[in-house]
């Protein structure tokens, strides 16, 4: 009986062992297993900008960059601040880069440098003050021909509206200045100097208000004159033989003012409401003939030496006017108003015209020539409006009747 009951126990110890055994194996696996599955971990590789992700169980990070073929040269710089075995983690590669640095002294440096702009600042023993500026963040990595620059911050004035203010900007740009002023932009409004131009210290700004407006103007339409020759009229002969007439338009123009100025009108529409008339003038071709020229002049004065003529006509002259010639005669005798015996060659005139004495030389325009003649008398037309310009002496009625009313040109000579 006891036997049986020993027999028993013996065996249930083995079958219990045989359990322990087992749970102690899958224990010891899943150990294995959880260890294994902890030794892998994330590391991001930063370099010029780019990140690689990699999964990785190596246990330290020079390892790591060589399974990535990753080269870390002399003058490089590796960043593994931020670098924890067996942790998602991450490692900086700096790559030298030859960069230019100027400071607030104007002093410029060049060198190879791995790191960030702060990083350059720092071991150059350069400090950025309150008033200065530098032109990349501190974070800034650095890359190849960077020209790094520390300068004090620019000193501006901006002027709008009336006022202007002083401040201190860095680099910027005007438009940006301006910005910083606290001054609001209207969509005409402009600034001087341009809007991109790139601020520099002691810069005057100024803003200009810019007004739009429209006005609608009726204005003339100037007439041209237009000249044409006619062998009809006689050499020095100058007749309107076409009226001009002013024209009228309107127009509509767009003003721009700055600052209360105007200081630009253009034209924006322009619509003809009557068209101009020209003028014509016809000037005279035809020639005095050589008779008349020569010794068929009604004047019996003699011609003085220094008065020439060519093609019938004085050369020189103080000028001329056209008009209408009558014609009168008298005793042989008889007085003028200036004291001249009456002869053919002494004229009535209007003396607020021709004072007595001036000398004229007198051509028809149908080619007669009256000659040389002088300003001796008053002419009755005017007292009585006929509209006439002369009144040409003849020495007797007939030749008055054969001259009767002529057009003629006067050539005033002094």
């Amino acid at each position: 009986m006891i036997r049986k009951i020993k027999g028993k126990t013996l065996a249930f110890k083995l079958r219990a062992l045989a359990v322990i055994l087992v749970l102690l194996i899958v224990a010891l696996t899943v150990t294995a297993f959880a260890a294994t599955a902890a030794s892998i971990y994330t590391v991001d590789i930063y370099e010029n900008g780019a990140v690689t992700r990699v999964e990785t169980s190596k246990q330290d990070a020079e390892s790591i960059l060589k399974g990535m073929r990753i080269e870390v040269g002399e003058n490089d710089k590796l960043d593994l601040s931020g670098f924890t075995v067996g942790q998602a983690s991450s490692i900086v590669i700096y790559r030298s880069a030859d960069v230019c640095l100027t400071t607030t002294d104007g002093k410029t440096v060049e060198t190879a440098f791995a790191g960030t702009v702060g990083d350059l600042l720092e071991s150059r023993s350069v400090k950025v003050l309150e008033d200065d500026e530098i032109n990349y963040p501190d974070y800034t990595v650095l890359t190849e021909g960077m020209k790094v620059v520390v300068q004090k911050a620019n000193l501006v004035t901006v002027y709008s509206d009336g006022e202007e203010k002083d401040l201190r900007v860095g680099f910027v740009t005007v438009g940006e200045a301006v910005e910083q002023a606290g001054v609001t932009l209207g969509e005409d409004d402009v600034i001087s100097p341009s809007a991109d131009t790139a601020v520099e210290d002691g810069m005057v700004i100024s803003v200009g208000r810019v007004e739009i407006e429209e006005r609608t103007e009726t204005e003339v339409i100037d007439y041209t004159t237009t000249t044409k020759e006619s062998s009809a009229f006689l050499t020095g002969t100058r007749q309107v033989t076409s009226a001009g007439k002013d024209g009228e338009k309107q127009v509509t123009y767009v003003d721009r003012y700055v600052d209360g100025e105007l200081v630009e009108s253009t034209v924006k529409e322009e619509k003809v409401l009557k068209e101009p008339v020209n003028e014509v003038i016809t000037v005279g071709t035809r020639a005095v003939s050589t008779s008349f020229a020569s010794g068929s002049a009604i004047s019996e004065l003699s011609v003085p030496a220094s008065l020439q003529l060519e093609n019938g006509v004085p050369v020189s002259y103080k000028s001329v006017v056209t008009g209408k010639a009558a014609s009168y005669t008298a005793s042989a005798g008889a007085g003028t108003a200036s004291g001249r015996k009456v002869k053919p060659g002494y004229i009535a005139v209007d003396p607020e015209q021709f004072p007595y004495g001036t000398e004229l030389y007198i051509v028809a325009t149908d080619g007669t020539v009256y000659g040389y003649a002088i300003a001796a008398d008053t002419g009755g037309f005017v007292h009585n409006g006929s509209g006439f310009t002369v009144d040409l002496f003849m020495n007797s009625y007939e030749e008055c009747m054969k001259w009767g009313a002529r057009d003629v040109i006067i050539y005033v000579l002094n």
